[in-house]
């Protein structure tokens, strides 16, 4: 059975999170597998499902470098929800 590859990106990143909850970079992955999939699909659910693993990352501890990675993954996440909402989604 083959699935989408981004939805395979989701599952595996989930999968990571839920096997090392305390791994910075598991939910950095997730994020942005939910952004890139939010972009190609057009579907906002899909950042609001990053936006609480935005909620759930913040509470561990993070490097200057993971805290920058997070900022971009937010500005990201911003500019798609535009895209999206102005009907200019990457299909």
């Amino acid at each position: 059975m083959s699935f989408d590859p981004l939805v395979e990106t989701i599952r595996r990143a989930l999968r990571a999170v839920d096997h090392d909850p305390r791994s910075v970079p598991a939910y950095l992955s997730l994020i942005e597998a939910y952004e890139r999939c939010a972009d190609q699909e057009g579907e906002a659910e899909l950042l609001e499902q990053a936006g609480f693993v935005i909620r759930d990352v913040r509470k561990l501890p993070m490097s200057d470098e993971q805290r920058q990675q997070l900022a971009l993954l937010e500005a990201r996440i911003e500019a798609t929800r535009s895209r999206i909402a102005s009907g200019k989604a990457v299909h």
